[in-house]
């Protein structure tokens, strides 16, 4: 089930958020998940009534930045992140999504290739530790 995040959801996202990305990856805190419910579009899913994934999108003048992207390791390859990104799309309705993607991370360019983003320029050293990211938009 996909809903929309409420403050009852931020200690699971911020458990999740740790397991997921290192400390240089900059992982969101308690704080910025509290923020980020309040002023944008943070999506759950939940499995077997636990926080198991998350698509956050932060809300533009004319467009959505998709900002974070999250799944479970045990949910990986199972169709969630699709899930997400359709539920996103249907709820949001805008003509114009934008996002930035490690360069080396190939499986998730492919699932964004595949809902019709491009890459539209590379970001050089944009990502800690010097990596290049793409830009890409649908």
């Amino acid at each position: 089930m996909i809903t929309l995040a409420t403050p009852d959801h931020i200690q699971a996202l911020v458990t999740l958020e740790n397991k997921l990305f290192s400390k240089d990856d900059f992982p969101l805190s308690k704080g910025s998940f509290y923020y980020h419910i309040k002023r944008n579009d943070l999506f759950v899913y939940m499995h077997d009534n636990e926080l198991a994934a998350y698509v956050l999108w932060l809300k533009r003048k004319k467009y959505y930045r998709l900002y974070s992207l999250g799944v479970s390791t045990h949910l990986r390859g199972t169709g969630v992140a699709e899930e997400l990104l359709e539920y996103s799309f249907n709820r949001l309705q805008v003509s114009i999504y934008t996002l930035e993607v490690k360069t080396t991370n190939s499986s998730a360019i492919t699932l964004y290739e595949k809902f019709g983003f491009r890459k539209q320029k590379v970001l050089k050293s944009y990502y800690p530790n010097n990596y290049d990211g793409y830009f890409m938009r649908k």
